[in-house]
């Protein structure tokens, strides 16, 4: 049995595979593993790329899918056999000479859940928990900082919990499916550890693939928010405000992301109405009114305050100054 499982779905992925399959295999005193690329339907070279690499590298097998992320991901743990299974984004990688180390990290811990910290260009993520955390309390920092923590990439988990407790990605779900795949596993989990260790390198290498104006991207957040509610409901309480942060985060990443993004050609008062009728949806309402008013006092909830207020002229502004700061962040990524 490897140590790690490491299992990479990819899609159109030529010119960004072979980095992070070197990512992998380059790293020092490191060889107790295997690695799972599952084609997702590429058109372009990428299960050449992934074969001629697994010509020199014996521990790689090349997959198929094709149906989704998702799916990739679940054809992924159902031919793994580590002790650990990581997950990798073929446009991102690991850290030089890293990988060793965590390991003996995830070992020495000995948690069901093994969260490392991270780099995004220039910037590094410190996901460290600076006091000891109960399952719960984690599970709830979790939620509260979702694109900190609630991503499947950098972090290691056993296998032998998703196999026994038969955790796999929901393959209806398009948007924030790791996110929802991350909140079942954590249920399940009796210990979460997270180090200072910087193990991975996220990527946005197209970031302008990921900013293109569709309405069927908001319908798809939503319904990944009602696949998550209809599992809280049989979680413990205080996980609830929690999930209603998460929720008015994930509306906050619609606004910017999906409305008032560049790329959307719609009016401001066609913007406004589409805003509105996300409000309105029973998930979100959900959350704007059973979030208390101070617990939005934070910078990334001031726009779930000012909708609260019955104030959605500034929650507007706020989305279009985030829109704007993060088109100019990535073009100078």
């Amino acid at each position: 049995m490897p140590a790690i499982s490491f299992i990479i779905p990819a899609y159109n992925a030529e010119e960004t595979l072979e980095r992070a399959l070197n990512s992998i295999c380059s790293q020092k005193e490191f060889t107790d593993y295997e690695i799972l690329v599952i084609d997702d339907g590429s058109q372009d070279n990428t299960v050449a790329v992934a074969k001629k690499f697994a010509q020199k590298e014996a521990k790689l097998k090349v997959l198929t899918a094709g149906n989704g992320v998702g799916q990739a991901r679940n054809v992924g743990l159902k031919h793994a056999t580590g002790q650990w299974v990581a997950f990798l984004d073929a446009d991102d990688f690991y850290i030089a000479d890293t990988l060793k180390q965590a390991l003996n990290i995830a070992h020495k811990n000995d948690a069901d859940l093994q969260i490392f910290s991270f780099e995004h260009g220039q910037k590094t993520i410190d996901l460290s928990f600076k006091t000891t955390l109960t399952s719960l309390s984690a599970r709830c920092k979790m939620l509260e900082k979702p694109t900190n923590y609630l991503t499947v990439w950098g972090k290691f988990f056993k296998r032998e919990i998703i196999a026994t407790q038969k955790l796999y990605f929901d393959e209806e779900l398009t948007m924030a499916e790791d996110s929802e795949f991350l909140i079942r596993y954590s249920a399940c989990c009796s210990k979460i550890c997270s180090s200072n260790l910087i193990m991975y390198h996220y990527s946005i290498d197209t970031p302008s693939a990921t900013r293109i104006f569709a309405k069927e991207k908001i319908s798809a957040y939503l319904k990944t928010l009602v696949a998550m509610n209809n599992f809280m409901v049989s979680q413990p309480k205080e996980l609830q405000v929690s999930f209603f942060k998460f929720t008015l985060i994930q509306l906050n990443i619609i606004a910017v992301r999906f409305i008032y993004v560049a790329t959307n050609p719609a009016s401001m008062k066609q913007k406004k109405q589409t805003l509105l009728e996300v409000c309105q949806d029973p998930i979100i309402k959900q959350a704007l009114n059973g979030l208390p008013l101070k617990a939005c006092l934070t910078p990334h909830l001031l726009p779930g305050l000012f909708l609260k207020l019955k104030l959605p002229q500034f929650a507007i502004l706020l989305f279009k100054i985030r829109s704007r700061q993060n088109q100019i962040r990535e073009n100078t990524n």
